[in-house]
C-alpha cells in the first residue's frame, strides 16, 4: 500500500508540483519553524508566547530522537521510488531517518499550537490544510513513507496536546516541566554516536528551559504597544546574529555543538528580552 502510494506521486512529478510541494516543504524546515516560533514568542503576550515556543522546541528533540532509534531507512534508499529534490533548498537527508517525518512533526506541533492559542475555527483549518500539503509534499519528493507523516502528525498532536494540558493544568510548574524535559533530552548526547540535529535540538530546548526560567524570575512583565514591538524584531535578530557569530569560533565536538545551540536559545530567551525591556519596546 504505501509503496502503491508513492509510486503514485512519483507518476504525477512535474516542475509545476516541483515548485508547489517544494514551497510547501520549506514551512517544515526544522530552522523556519524554530525562527518563526521565536518572533511569535518575541511579539505576542506572554502566556501564548511560551508556550508556542516550549511546543515547538520540544517536539524537535523528541523528533531527532525517535529518528536515531528507529533507524528506518528512506523509501529511495529501499528503490521504492527515486528522490526528487526540491527546486528552492538542499534537502539534506539522512538516508536512514525516515521515521518520523521532521517536516511534518515541526510544521504541525508549531501550526497545531498556534491554532489552539488563538481558538478559532478558521485557525485549525488553515493550519490542518498547512500541515496536510507538507505531509503530501515529503511523499511527493519520495523522503517519507506514509506511515512516517501519519506518525508524525499524531506525534505534533501529542506534544501540542500536553503542553495545552500543563499550561491549562500545572502552570505554575511549568518551567519545571520545561527543565526537566530537558534534562533527560540532553542524556542521549553523550552517546558516542549522537546525531548532530539531536544534539543541535537538545541545546536550543537546554537553552529556552534556563533562559525562560531566569526571565520569569529577573524580568518584570510589561507590555509594549504595536508597531513600538516590531522593533524587537530587529534587537532580537542582531543578538542572535552576534551570539552566533561568537559560536563560530568555537571548537568542534559534541560539548561545544551544544553549547553553540544553548547560547543561541538563551539569546533569544533571556538576553533579547532583558534588551527589549530596557528600550521599552
Amino acid at each position: 500500500m504505501e509503496a502503491a502510494i508513492l509510486k503514485f506521486f512519483e507518476g504525477i512529478r512535474c516542475p509545476f508540483l516541483d515548485c508547489f510541494f517544494g514551497l510547501f516543504s520549506m514551512l517544515g524546515e526544522a530552522m523556519i519553524v524554530g525562527a518563526v516560533a521565536i518572533l511569535v514568542f518575541w511579539l505576542a503576550p506572554k502566556r501564548a508566547g511560551e508556550r508556542i515556543i516550549m511546543t515547538a522546541l520540544t517536539s524537535f528533540p523528541l523528533n531527532a530522537l525517535l529518528k536515531f532509534l528507529v533507524h528506518r531507512p528512506r523509501p529511495f534508499i529501499k528503490g521504492v521510488v527515486e528522490y526528487r529534490e526540491p527546486p528552492f533548498y538542499a534537502d539534506s537527508l539522512d538516508p536512514n531517518a525516515s521515521f518520523p517525518s521532521g517536516h511534518t512533526q515541526s510544521s504541525g506541533s508549531f501550526l497545531f499550537d498556534v491554532a489552539s492559542v488563538l481558538r478559532r475555527v478558521a485557525a485549525w483549518i488553515a493550519s490542518g490544510t498547512l500541515v496536510l500539503v507538507v505531509m503530501l509534499s515529503r511523499l511527493y519528493f519520495g523522503a517519507h513513507y506514509p506511515s512516517d507523516v501519519l506518525t508524525a502528525l499524531v506525534l505534533a498532536l501529542t506534544v501540542v496536546l500536553f503542553w495545552w494540558t500543563v499550561f491549562r493544568y500545572a502552570y505554575r510548574y511549568r518551567y519545571l516541566i520545561l527543565l526537566v524535559l530537558a534534562a533527560l533530552f540532553l542524556l542521549p548526547c553523550a552517546l558516542p554516536n549522537a546525531e548532530h540535529d539531536f544534539i543541535q535540538s537538545a541545546g536550543l530546548l537546554a537553552g529556552a528551559a534556563v533562559s525562560l526560567s531566569a526571565a520569569h524570575l529577573c524580568i518584570p512583565e510589561h507590555t509594549s504597544s504595536f508597531p513600538r514591538r516590531y522593533w524587537r524584531i530587529v534587537v532580537g535578530v542582531a543578538l542572535i546574529g552576534t551570539a552566533y557569530v561568537f559560536c563560530l569560533f568555537l571548537p568542534e565536538g559534541t560539548a561545544f555543538s551544544l553549547l553553540k545551540w544553548f547560547l543561541i536559545a538563551f539569546t533569544a530567551g533571556l538576553i533579547a528580552p532583558l534588551m527589549f525591556e530596557r528600550l521599552q519596546i
